[in-house]
């Protein structure tokens, strides 16, 4: 299915990325052996819980992290940007765009998406470019509405 273009023209012109404060980890445990959720974690501004039928994936501070009994998978070092604009649910192509523009730059990503935005999870020393990448995008987006270049 191809794109809509408008629709993800508008989206991309209204790119708002906000870095996050504090560095994150990935901490990751093998179905059935992950902790509960730490208390901590509902006070937070951004931290996430995944479970999936092969692993628990826990999304937060590394401070936090640290807090946890050892897991069997960890990342740490990562800095979360927040796409502030909501997103239409039916949006297509928003995900691979920037996802490819931070590719052609060899930024490695992960991307978590809720119910009306995105956020971009990649390693601290990629976080300036990824935000230079991202405001690229809205820019070229808003000069393509303004009936300037395209994309």
């Amino acid at each position: 299915m191809q794109p809509d273009a408008p629709m993800l023209v508008d989206a991309l012109a209204a790119l708002d990325p906000m870095l996050l404060d504090h560095p994150f980890s990935l901490v990751g445990y093998a179905r059935g052996s992950a902790p509960p959720s730490p208390e901590a974690l509902l006070a937070e501004g951004f931290g996430a819980r995944i479970d999936d039928p092969l692993e628990t994936t826990f999304v937060l501070r590394t401070t936090l992290a640290d807090e946890l009994p050892p897991p069997d998978t960890r990342q740490d070092g990562l800095r979360v940007i927040l796409l502030v604009a909501e997103l239409p649910s039916d949006l297509t192509g928003f995900a691979s765009t920037i996802a490819g523009a931070l590719a052609e730059r060899g930024i490695p990503l992960v991307l978590v998406g809720t119910a009306s935005r995105d956020h971009l999870i990649v390693r601290e020393p990629h976080w300036p470019e990824a935000l230079a990448v991202l405001r690229g995008l809205r820019d070229a987006a808003r000069k393509l509405l303004e009936g300037g270049e395209a994309l």
